[in-house]
């Protein structure tokens, strides 16, 4: 992304033609990493969270509602993952405008990625609460 951002400023203004593809390709790199980057932070448990209701709850109570939680948002995913791959087939065979060489398939395939690697965060989160609640886990993912 940066890279592409530097050869548009260096073509635009030090050679005064510039190149047509690149401010397009910055711009479905910053989709790819964001998303990826959205896997790095779930890992890292450093995602948005509202916590008002986990407030009111403690110990086993406030396990099964993040059993319930992540359940919910690993089916959003799960069907996020598969709308990716449905686009990716449909758009296999079209390229972007300005870059006759990339197909839009890599954009969905690439997320499609990102959303299963998701998908496989909340499953492994589901799995420890599951094994905390059942008394036979070290601890309790956040």
């Amino acid at each position: 992304m940066l890279g592409s951002s530097l050869l548009q400023v260096f073509f635009r203004y030090a050679v005064n033609s510039p190149l047509m593809w690149t401010e397009e390709l910055a711009r479905l790199m910053c989709v790819i990493t964001t998303y990826f980057g959205s896997v790095v932070v779930l890992l890292a448990r450093e995602h948005i969270r509202v916590d008002f209701v986990d407030g009111f709850l403690s110990g086993t109570a406030a396990s099964a509602l993040a059993v319930v939680t992540d359940l919910l948002m690993a089916w959003f995913m799960v069907a996020f993952a598969i709308g990716c791959w449905l686009m990716t087939s449909a758009t296999w065979t079209t390229y972007t405008a300005s870059m006759p060489w990339f197909r839009m398939g890599y954009i969905y395939a690439a997320v499609g990625v990102a959303a299963a690697g998701m998908t496989l965060v909340f499953i492994l989160d589901i799995y420890v609460r599951v094994l905390g609640i059942a008394g036979r886990g070290r601890g309790v993912a956040a």
